[in-house]
Parts: structure tokens; sequence; C-alpha cells
């Protein structure tokens, strides 16, 4: 008994049923193994992508513990920062309020129009000697003696710088006469 069986792999039209069982077994097995191919090729980009996602997660990880520390790290650096800004205002203002009086005063008196009242305010400006009286601005002058009263703004200190230069040279005499012409220190 032959089989009639128009087969894939047969020339003849006319076989038996071992050949057409072969033949199916054939078809079945290359189906099994185009299967596999094509799972292999689906799936495969898949892994690697799985793979390479694993591997980019444990890096991002990484990255954010680094980070984690570097901005702890910054952290305690901002701290140390604000501390020493602290310190510093506070020796600021600890040397502000520090008088330090230099362990030689000028006789500020010796000026035309400065008295004992006014050398006492000057001493607290912190203008102690005639180099400091010479260098220091007239209208720094003018505010110490208005922050001292209504008493003290009558006088004019637009001449003590000058005759404090004076002083400073030892030109005694030249200041003697300049103060004679000049009552009151005035221009």
């Amino acid at each position: 008994m032959q089989i009639l069986v128009s087969g894939l792999f047969s020339t003849s039209e006319t076989y038996g049923k071992s050949d057409a069982i072969l033949e199916i077994v054939l078809m079945l097995l290359v189906a099994f193994i185009l299967g596999y191919l094509l799972r292999y090729l689906i799936e495969s980009p898949k892994k690697d992508n799985s793979k390479k996602c694993d591997e980019l997660a444990h890096k991002n990880d990484l990255l954010l513990n680094k980070l984690e520390i570097k901005n702890s790290d910054l952290k305690k650096l901002q701290g140390e920062l604000d501390a020493c800004v602290k310190n510093r205002k506070e020796l600021q203002l600890a040397f502000a309020t520090q008088k330090q009086e230099p362990a030689k005063k000028d006789d500020l008196k010796i000026i035309e129009g400065i008295g004992p009242k006014i050398e006492q305010l000057l001493y607290e400006a912190g203008i102690y000697t005639w180099v400091d009286l010479s260098n220091t601005e007239v209208g720094f002058i003018k505010s110490v003696l208005d922050k001292a009263g209504p008493n003290y703004k009558v006088h004019d200190p637009a001449s003590w710088p000058f005759q404090a230069k004076m002083a400073i040279n030892n030109k005694w005499e030249e200041l003697k006469i300049w103060q004679d012409e000049h009552k009151g220190g005035k221009f």
C-alpha cells in the first residue's frame, strides 16, 4: 500500500508511510530549529539590554554613594567655613572695641584750637600723635567734634593737620609765628 503524498523532500509522487513520517519529522525539526533561532534573536537583545541596565543601575548607585559622600564633605566644610567666619567677626569686633593706645602720645594741645577736652576726644578717636593728626581728614575730625556735642561744633579743625606737620618737622618757631597770626587756629 502506497500513500500518495505530495511532499517537499520527495521527487516522486508516490512513496511509503515511512517516507512521510520522515518528512514530517524533518519539517518539525526544521520548525523547531527556526523557532529556537527566532526566540534567540528576539530575546537576545532583551538579555543584553537587561544586563546593560543592571550595569548602569550599579554604576548609578556607586555615583550616588560618591555624591552623598561629597555632599557630606561639603556640609562639613561649610560648617567649618561658617565657624571661621563667625570667629573672624568676633575677632574683628573684639579688635574694634579694644582701644590700643600707643606707648607715646604727643601733646596735641600744642596745636592752636585744641584744648585738654578736645585732646581727650582725639585720643578716644585713635588720634594720639602729630603724625596721626596730620594724616587725618578734616571731615573726620569735624565728625568727632560734632558727636561730642554742640559746645565743640564751634571749633574749626581745618588747620590742625597743617599745624601738626610743622610740629612733626620740629618747626617750632614757624608754628609759633603762624599761631600768633591766626588766633583760634583758623586759616
